[in-house]
């Protein structure tokens, strides 16, 4: 089991907006998943899917 734990942007991203009254919708969850997924896929990689999430 990882005793780290870890960043997960899209979900700290995710509940700020909820504060502000942003709606979720299909796209802002494929970023979110995304977004958690930094820390193992880089920074580039993230930044190409990112570019590619929601065509």
């Amino acid at each position: 089991m990882d005793t780290k734990k870890r960043f997960k942007l899209g979900d700290f991203i995710t509940k700020i907006t909820k504060m502000l009254g942003i709606p979720h919708c299909l796209r802002c969850e494929k970023r979110r998943v995304i977004l958690n997924d930094l820390q193992e896929s880089g920074l580039q990689e993230t930044i190409r899917k990112l570019k590619d999430c929601c065509k």
